[in-house]
């Protein structure tokens, strides 16, 4: 397939009607469909019975040494959405939190349908992007895809709304590559690569699978690993072991969808071509406003993307660290991808004291 002509792209996500439960849904070409999720209100719980009080014991002369401070052993966010978040409290996302400081601004690039700007739960997060999908200049989503990707990313956690992204503090850069059918060409997915690498993307990510191999593509891909960018890209969601593009292109960390007990998910792409696999299936943010789930490889790729953000805030120093670290510190899963699960606190703990 040459560059300059249209491309079949798909976007790797199952239909958001067969994940009401987040079970084991059924392969979809579909994006899922916006909603909003009401608040999860907690528990009453009752209030404990008072003990008597014991007589206090004489108190003894020694000197005062002031404790040391002691980090919190998990961050639980208070995003309404959070209790159906599994795929985060599956890989560690709560304590990794506890451990990671950031230490410098990290942008993730979403090479994708573009962001809805008017997303409250990524108010703060977007930085200046472009759009090579169209005509118009503007990166707005007009097709879903990409906003959904982005809070997966990034969505603003401990803010009391919506959901939490597994980078908090990361920033979004849009690049719009897909028009409003979801559909693009291999020429602009190149372009949206190069220009993401040479401004300031720390991170990029792909959630689609090409209809075929593109060399334009592929040496985009090279040019940002040499300057220094990690590179994610989803499996697909064939649940076959062929490889796909952009997928299995050197320099990307591949991506395959597990469930909650760490099975892939039978509609996830596999084999030992795969890098590492996430979490397949989350709520995360939607066009207008609302919240809604999201299926599929192209979930389970931007979570890793997002814990890549979190390594370079962690303290590392280079893509091929974050890549090897992710790679190094996932949970096995013999036979299914070539190293395993990802790990957020282990990969954390890889960059901190």
């Amino acid at each position: 397939m040459r560059s300059g002509k249209s491309l079949a792209v798909a976007v790797a996500v199952v239909c958001a009607a067969a994940v009401a439960a987040f079970g084991a849904p059924a392969a979809d070409a579909g994006i899922a469909t916006p909603l909003r999720i009401l608040p999860v209100h907690p528990h009453h719980a009752k209030p404990a019975k008072p003990r008597p009080k014991r007589p206090a014991a004489p108190a003894k002369a020694r000197a005062t040494v002031p404790a040391a401070p002691t980090a919190p052993s998990q961050v639980v966010p208070d995003d309404p959405a959070w209790p159906q978040e599994w795929s985060l409290a599956r890989i560690g996302a709560p304590q990794a939190w506890a451990l990671a400081r950031g230490t410098r601004p990290v942008v993730v690039a979403v090479v994708d349908s573009g962001v809805d700007p008017s997303q409250p739960d990524l108010q703060g997060a977007l930085v200046p992007g472009a759009d090579f999908a169209d005509s118009t200049g503007s990166t707005a989503d007009q097709f879903g895809h990409g906003t959904m990707v982005a809070g997966v990313i990034a969505a603003r956690g401990n803010n009391g709304q919506g959901v939490a992204g597994a980078c908090w503090s990361c920033l979004v850069m849009p690049i719009k590559v897909l028009d409003a059918n979801g559909t693009g060409t291999a020429g602009a997915i190149a372009q949206g690569i190069r220009w993401a690498a040479e401004h300031g993307a720390n991170v990029i990510n792909m959630s689609f699978v090409l209809s075929g191999p593109d060399g334009d593509v592929e040496a985009a891909i090279a040019y940002a690993h040499q300057l220094g960018v990690v590179v994610v890209a989803a499996a697909g969601n064939s649940g076959g072991s062929e490889p796909t593009y952009p997928a299995s292109y050197p320099f990307v960390v591949s991506v395959a969808a597990t469930d909650e007990a760490d099975h892939l998910y039978s509609w996830s792409s596999r084999g030992a071509w795969v890098t590492v696999a996430a979490p397949g299936c989350t709520v995360t943010t939607a066009l207008g406003g609302g919240f809604g789930p999201f299926c599929g490889t192209s979930a389970a790729a931007p979570l890793v993307a997002g814990l890549a953000g979190l390594a370079y805030e962690a303290g590392a120093a280079s893509a091929d660290e974050v890549a090897v670290a992710l790679a190094q510190t996932s949970a096995a899963l013999p036979g299914a991808v070539a190293n395993g699960r990802v790990d957020a606190l282990q990969l954390i703990r890889r960059f901190t004291p």
